[in-house]
């Protein structure tokens, strides 16, 4: 039995268990604040994980096993926000992942789009660089529920 509970944890697919995803923290290139302020977005956040999202995304530098952990994360079903078009642009669908960031609410995003490998974003009700009082390179922890 306890095989097969390190075994489903492993995949990242076991009811009640939850994933663990640890790296740094880093500095975004301010597209997340761009793309977090369109309505097409916000409504969605809002209305599918209750969560209104501040005006940007977290970014969390990964490595070694967590990047395997979070590509594992990628392959499970998460909460699809809909793309959408605004003024003949194309915004991409976003998979989301409820998850908490030391202890505070927030969702995994990963856009349709993305030129990151080893870099997860957050987005929360919070600015979570702020509350989190955390400099660059700071260590975050991120459980998956």
């Amino acid at each position: 039995m306890a095989a097969q509970a390190i075994f489903l944890f492993s995949l990242g697919v076991a009811s009640g268990l939850k994933m663990i995803i640890s790296g740094r923290y880093a500095k975004g290139l301010g597209k997340g604040r761009y793309f977090m302020s369109q309505h097409g977005y916000k409504s969605q956040f809002v209305r599918k994980l209750g969560i209104d999202p501040y005006h940007g995304t977290f970014n969390v530098r990964l490595s070694g096993e967590d990047i395997r952990k979070f590509n594992r994360l990628k392959r499970r079903r998460g909460i699809t926000i809909k793309g959408f078009v605004k003024g003949g642009k194309n915004f991409g669908s976003v998979m989301a992942y409820k998850a908490e960031v030391m202890g505070i609410r927030c969702a995994i995003v990963v856009p349709e789009r993305t030129t990151h490998s080893n870099i997860v974003e957050l987005v929360s009700s919070k600015m979570l660089r702020k509350t989190l009082r955390l400099r660059r390179g700071g260590k975050v922890t991120i459980t998956v529920a």
